[in-house]
């Protein structure tokens, strides 16, 4: 028996404990960077299974299979998606199958690839015998495996397909019954076989389902807080039992006379050990179930933390048998059937399987006509000169091997080794894949509650509200479904009047903080919690969390009995959080399918993948050029949009401004100036260009096709759809952090966010009141004002750009009079000019303001509330505290050595404003 030892990772340990990694997922790109070999070189991997999902997302994301559709096309136009996945997978697994060869030949029993029959075969014996043989003849290496469910049906398959000398992965076992089904089928196969040996077959039992489906049970009775174990201890103990099983059967007389024959034992391969809980080890599964003879096949995202921060302690799999059975019984007498959870779960995997592999076929038949009909790709990067700088980038990345050093969280890419806030940042990168499971359990939520909720209401401020914001304008409530609003302003007069809106007793309140101190949040919390109790005797039910664990909020929720807590992954920052909880949330309580959400962010997670090298890499092509042209000067990007994506660029600007704006460099988002001709614009913009199909104008495209013509950049980007808005999320927040490297700065932090929050603090307690000392111009002492926007205007530097930070209540006319404004500015110096409402953009762009290029103007507008609005349960007002918020901003901006103007205005007075800069500028 292995025993615990020191290896060089503990991927090599583990191997050294006599198991062996699988890694399940495969495509072609895996093969042709090289990065398969690495992996059996660097991780000892063993083997593959195939996963439909993955070559889904492949064939969707990216364009490495175009080519090799494209010939069979040529060859056949009429071939069907059924045909063109079957050629395409043969191929890639043969590829695999050729790569892992060696590791076969000294194994015997590794070095395999597995490849599935339909899972429409899944209770069908006799079609599954046949495509398993029809497979088997076409791959035509000794090192495959046919995989094959351990339904009633597929049982008897196994047994005649053994019996043939067709090495078989049994998959879809989670209980005990299961896997006696499964020995017991293998070892009649075997005795029916001519000969025995040399034919290789894996039992794989599911672990994390089985975890997931018992929390929602505990839960489901209200006993999670009420019993001593958990989802994870039943699924570990329950794959403990079999693994006792396992030696029983083949380390006993059961197996005696074929181990004289030289058979092979059939391994228990763990699957489905990713950890979904995010309060839980990410490689929980992995360290939990080492043992002899043992297979876990686990997808790269496990494989890299594993490798990361795993730990090998020997033979765990057979750890604490006694406490496994005594967890078992618990759960039995807690009243929960395990055999209806494993049965429960089969039945449930089977569509599993389905529904991946039905959406391939429908991703297959969508590239055959891309390819037929010549239609463009969704995104076109127009650089001009700058092609060769961003080519030249890439080249580097390929051979720097960036793609999968980005994957394996190498923080080198951006800082030295030991800089903070970089490998706990990175967790969006596989999000799309990783909250699926939530995502269900999100769904089922938003479901059990629109019945009784009319409004919805986001309370939240910067990465935890903006997402949403985004989301309930691009959307429209699906039929029954409650409308979302988002209030991310502390101005009293847009808290007041949002409550007077409201219906209370039919309104859900989702509060969002990641840390669950954040100021605004939960100032809102305790004022709309005052008013909803003023209503009701229980007010909880009217409140979401959505946070991570741990955090302040969470503990506020339990305490006050909120109607739910959703918990985010930890190591996802706010502004990469849109397809966390705090996004998903929101957007599935207004009936969106954030289940297709989170497919389209996939496919371009697929698009850019470790495996993905530059330049085929999406995610990096874009983060190439975003770096390339800010560096040339062009660090100005401007964004337009079709009518029903308006709202996008908001969150892009975050993204952008919060990760690239610091150290005295980064790039500047323009969200909200009106589309011009080329003539007011200088050399430092690039111009992005998000368009619904269909949606295009004539008046639009003409003016970017005469920017493109003046060899301004041009970014344009179609959407087939609003769910394609997922896939363009992920590109950019890949394409944002990458262009970090270029700039040499760290994405993933806000060193600079800090200083206005403090000196918020300390405005709130100014003798005279936040704001009373500093200077400030009235709009309508006119020859004042024309004096000093003349004074400030003077100072603006062709290359720099001028910033409208506008404390005011949000409203469409406020909106209209400061893009007026906005417009104004522009004409008159030709700078870039953004806008953000205040507070709002403290949390995205003010990063930007105060650790950016140090060449920003900015214009703060300030004015007199109606009202105080008392924040109960606290001794300040929302009157004082965006008084303070401004007063403290101006200060920092200050500090940074920025020039700032302040102006005490209100929505009537902002034409004043517009005609002083118009005067000016005449």
């Amino acid at each position: 028996m292995p025993t615990a030892q020191t290896a060089d990772t503990p991927t090599r340990a583990v191997r050294a404990e006599g198991q062996s990694l699988w890694l399940d997922y495969i495509r072609r790109s895996l093969m042709e960077s090289g990065q398969l070999q690495r992996l059996v070189d660097e991780d000892a991997l063993r083997g593959l299974t195939s996963n439909p999902a993955i070559f889904e997302k492949a064939i969707g994301g990216s364009s490495e299979y175009d080519d090799a559709i494209t010939a069979f096309l040529t060859e056949d136009p009429s071939m069907d998606a059924a045909t063109i996945y079957e050629r395409l997978a043969v191929e890639d697994i043969r590829r695999a199958a050729d790569t892992l060869r060696p590791v076969y030949e000294e194994t015997g029993v590794d070095g395999v690839v597995s490849l599935e029959v339909s899972p429409h075969l899944a209770h069908d014996t006799e079609g599954t015998i046949a495509e398993a043989r029809r497979l088997w003849d076409a791959v035509n290496r000794p090192n495959l495996m046919i995989k094959v469910p351990a339904t009633d049906e597929g049982i008897p398959a196994i047994e005649q397909l053994l019996s043939e000398g067709i090495n078989v992965n049994v998959t879809l076992m989670f209980s005990l019954d299961h896997y006696e089904k499964v020995a017991q089928a293998y070892l009649r196969g075997l005795r029916r076989a001519d000969d025995p040996s040399g034919i290789v077959s894996v039992a794989s039992f599911f672990v994390s389902r089985v975890a997931r489906e018992v929390d929602h049970r505990l839960d489901e009775r209200g006993l999670t807080d009420a019993v001593d174990f958990d989802g994870s201890d039943v699924a570990i103990a329950n794959a403990r039992m079999a693994y006792r099983r396992f030696e029983e059967i083949f380390h006993g007389d059961d197996f005696a006379d074929l181990r004289e024959q030289g058979a092979f034992v059939q391994r228990p391969l763990w699957a489905s050990t990713s950890t979904k809980d995010p309060t839980r080890s990410d490689v929980l599964y992995v360290e939990s179930l080492i043992g002899e003879e043992t297979v876990n096949t686990i997808p790269p995202d496990t494989l890299d933390a594993f490798r990361d921060h795993g730990t090998v302690h020997g033979q765990t799999v057979t750890d604490g048998l006694d406490r496994a059975e005594a967890v078992l019984r618990r759960l039995e007498e807690a009243g929960i059937d395990l055999d209806d959870v494993t049965e429960t779960l089969q039945a449930r995997g089977v569509e599993k399987f389905a529904t991946p592999f039905d959406d391939l076929m429908d991703a297959l038949d969508e590239k055959r006509e891309a390819i037929t009909a010549h239609l463009p790709d969704p995104i076109s990067l127009h650089l001009h000169e700058h092609e060769a700088a961003v080519a030249e980038r890439l080249d580097a990345w390929r051979e720097d091997d960036f793609a999968c050093r980005m994957w394996r969280r190498d923080p080198t890419l951006w800082a030295d080794e030991d800089t903070p806030e970089i490998t706990n940042r990175l967790g969006w990168l596989d999000l799309p894949e990783s909250m699926q499971e939530q995502a269900e359990e999100i769904t089922a939520f938003a479901e059990d509650v629109h019945a009784d909720v009319d409004d919805v209401v986001v309370l939240g401020m910067g990465g935890s509200s903006l997402a949403p914001d985004v989301f309930s304008k691009v959307f429209d409530p699906a039929d029954g479904c409650p409308d979302v609003t988002v209030l991310d302003s502390t101005h009293p007069d847009a808290v007041t009047a949002l409550a007077d809106d409201l219906a209370l007793e039919r309104t859900l309140f989702v509060v969002a903080s990641k840390s669950g101190t954040t100021t605004e949040t939960l100032s809102f919390f305790r004022y709309f919690w005052d008013r909803v109790a003023g209503v009701t005797d229980t007010p909880g039910d009217h409140f979401v969390a959505t946070t991570d664990p741990g955090s302040n909020l969470e503990e506020i929720a339990e305490g006050r009995d909120f109607r739910a807590v959703f918990r985010a992954p930890s190591d996802v920052g706010g502004r990469y959080s849109a397809l966390t909880p705090f996004g998903l949330v929101p957007a599935a309580l207004m009936g969106v399918d954030i289940e297709q959400l989170l497919d389209r962010a996939w496919a371009a997670e697929a698009g850019s993948d470790f495996c993905v090298e530059a330049p085929n890499n999406s995610g990096l092509e874009l983060g190439a050029a975003l770096g390339e042209l800010a560096t040339a000067g062009r660090d100005k990007v401007t964004f337009f949009t079709s009518p029903t994506l308006e709202s996008f660029p908001a969150w892009q600007e975050q993204l952008i401004a919060e990760s690239t704006g610091k150290d005295d460099t980064g790039i500047v988002p323009v969200a909200d100036e009106p589309l011009a001709n080329p003539g007011a614009y200088g050399d430092d913009r690039v111009f992005a260009y998000f368009y619904l199909h269909g949606e295009q104008d004539r008046d639009t495209i003409e003016t970017l096709s005469a920017l493109d013509e003046a060899g301004h950049p041009v970014i344009s980007v179609r959407l087939d759809d609003r769910y394609d808005l997922a896939r363009e999320m992920y590109r950019w927040e890949m394409g944002v952090a990458a262009a970090g490297a270029v700039l040499g700065i760290h994405p993933f932090n806000q060193p600079n966010v800090e200083a206005a929050k403090r000196l918020a603090r300390e405005a709130m307690q100014a003798e005279h009141g936040a704001g009373s000392d500093t200077h400030t111009v009235a709009a309508d002492d006119h020859d004042v004002l024309e004096r000093e926007l003349a004074d400030w205007l003077d100072a603006a530097d062709e290359t720099g750009y001028l910033g409208v930070q506008a404390y005011l209540a949000p409203s469409d006319e406020t909106t209209a009079a400061l893009t007026d404004l906005v417009t104004a500015l522009r004409d008159a110096t030709g700078c870039a000019t953004t806008l953000g409402y205040g507070p709002r953009f403290l949390h995205s762009t003010g990063q930007l303001h105060k650790g950016g290029p140090p060449n920003g103007l900015f214009l703060q507008l300030v004015d007199a509330p109606s009202g105080e609005a008392p924040v109960p349960e606290a001794d300040y007002t929302f009157a004082e505290l965006i008084a303070a918020q401004a007063a403290g901003d101006h200060q920092a901006l200050r500090e940074a050595d920025r020039t700032v103007l302040r102006v005490q205005v209100d929505v009537s007075g902002l034409g004043r404003v517009v005609d002083a800069v118009a005067a000016r500028g005449a």
